[in-house]
């Protein structure tokens, strides 16, 4: 993340046992603020979720930059759920 006012709750593997991993963050000081999200591994596809780790209706794909950056942005207290689908999965 490039914005400490977003914060990684969570970093773990989907509960489908895909490989997926699916990481759950928030904006954690009142306001909007935009990151980027840079993961480790190269990744080939990010979808926002609901907590339940499903596509939320209406939503596609999350655009990828550079194989592994998402850019994202975030209202006051806002929780978002993504899962990243890794390269070559």
């Amino acid at each position: 993340m490039d914005n400490q006012a977003v914060v990684t709750e969570a970093v773990k593997l989907a509960d489908d046992q895909s490989g997926d991993v699916i990481v759950r963050l928030y904006e954690s000081r009142g306001g909007r603020a935009s990151t980027r999200l840079t993961a480790g591994f190269p990744v080939s596809t990010a979808t926002a979720t609901d907590l339940l780790e499903r596509p939320l209706p209406g939503a596609g794909p999350l655009a990828v930059i550079g194989g592994s950056t998402v850019e994202l942005s975030f209202r006051p207290f806002e929780i978002r759920t993504l899962r990243l689908t890794r390269e070559g999965a």
